[in-house]
């Protein structure tokens, strides 16, 4: 988020950073112990909403994260989706609790590690022994697993806004799926999605994650005329009642259906043409409007798919970059999509440079981490808030 750097101290290289939510003043007292111990350098958030709110700045430096253990699960899922967005996997979530051995261990892959409140060594001995990861690891699941963190509801849903190139204000919102696994860790699509497409788990996910997504931002008012954005494998897509199981979900959670963009990921070197462009009739047909994304390198054909009645496109993340090759091929698709009237959205929008490109090819819209990365849908209506105020203030 692009803000005053004022507004978020810098701790000294090589220090550790922590960061406390909590405004009971025993345990700022004893975190505080523990941080001199360390000679740690220490944030404290009174309120959730504030952790939110200082993790959304672009380098919040955290390495470890404090909160008492009374917070509601949502809360504790919230929190540590919203640290692991916001250090790229590297941080954990610590809750100020009774003792792990009164509770239960937990393993050191979880998101969550439980310690005494009450006891600054002991504190400081936990954070010294989970130091930050040095690259956020992270392995598969087997298809049992995945199938049983499924049953188990630990799919979950962060939001990444998307951007007008031109007011630079909030159109859409896309929804990425998370599993948060008690000994993985938080893990993205990369770690589950080819499983479950392997194993014919990937429509079940897909629902699920849509359910989610809708339900978490129902009766939010900042998203009144913004939409909602979701990734379909093509499985899904080609599947003659997945539209339908669609729009079931739209109406049990009250969210129109013109406000639902589906993304459809290839995962096909040569798709069927006649067989996809009846299927994005057939989502088209009953209001959904229906996009091609990673469109670039990674989609060699994505100028048959760009000649089918899709209503847009998303350029692959790569396009973004300043090298000549990558602005040749955003050139190319952008100006296919609007011969075709599609609109054009760019992803992977990390610097002002790219903004400016972008704005110069004719892109519709953008998405990136140099405006946010993606966050839980708390954080993102905290976010929303702060952005339309930087916005209407001429501070972008």
């Amino acid at each position: 988020m692009v803000a005053d750097s004022n507004l978020v101290g810098k701790s000294p290289p090589g220090r550790s950073r922590l960061l406390l939510v909590s405004a009971d003043p025993a345990l700022v007292e004893v975190t505080g112990t523990a941080a001199r111990r360390m000679s740690a350098w220490l944030e404290v958030m009174p309120t959730r909403d504030a952790a939110f709110a200082w993790l959304l700045h672009p380098a919040p430096t955290c390495t470890h994260v404090l909160a008492p253990a009374d917070l509601t699960q949502s809360d504790v899922d919230n929190l540590a989706g919203m640290v692991d967005e916001a250090t790229g996997g590297r941080a954990k979530v610590f809750l100020l609790g009774p003792p792990a051995a009164e509770r239960g261990a937990v393993g050191d892959g979880s998101s969550v590690i439980h310690i005494d409140p009450y006891d600054a060594g002991g504190i400081e001995q936990v954070l010294r022994n989970h130091p930050p990861a040095a690259n956020a690891a992270r392995r598969s699941l087997s298809a049992a697993a995945l199938r049983t963190a499924l049953h188990d509801g630990r799919l979950r849903v962060r939001f990444q806004p998307v951007l007008e190139t031109n007011s630079l204000r909030m159109s859409g919102v896309e929804a990425l799926s998370r599993l948060h696994h008690p000994e993985l860790g938080i893990l993205r699509p990369a770690q589950f999605m080819p499983q479950a497409i392997r194993t014919g788990q990937e429509r079940a996910l897909s629902v699920t994650a849509a359910a989610r997504a809708v339900m978490d931002l129902r009766g939010q008012s900042f998203m009144q005329a913004r939409y909602i954005a979701f990734n379909v494998p093509l499985p899904t897509f080609l599947n003659e009642a997945g539209h339908a199981r669609a729009l079931d979900i739209c109406a049990i959670a009250g969210h129109p259906v013109d406000r639902v963009v589906i993304e459809l990921v290839e995962t096909q070197d040569a798709p069927d043409l006649l067989a996809l462009a009846a299927a994005v009739e057939r989502w088209r047909k009953v209001g959904f409007r229906v996009t091609v994304d990673d469109a670039g390198p990674r989609l060699p054909h994505w100028r048959d798919m760009l000649n089918l009645p899709f209503s847009g496109v998303k350029l692959d993340g790569s396009l973004a970059a300043a090298d000549d090759a990558a602005v040749a091929e955003a050139e190319a698709i952008v100006a296919i999509a609007k011969r075709n009237d599609q609109y054009v959205v760019a992803e992977g929008i990390e610097n002002a440079d790219a903004v400016e490109r972008m704005r110069s090819l004719g892109v519709d819209a953008l998405q990136g981490f140099y405006f946010c990365r993606p966050m839980p849908a708390p954080a993102l209506r905290i976010w929303a808030e702060a952005w339309e105020t930087l916005i209407g203030a001429g501070g972008v």
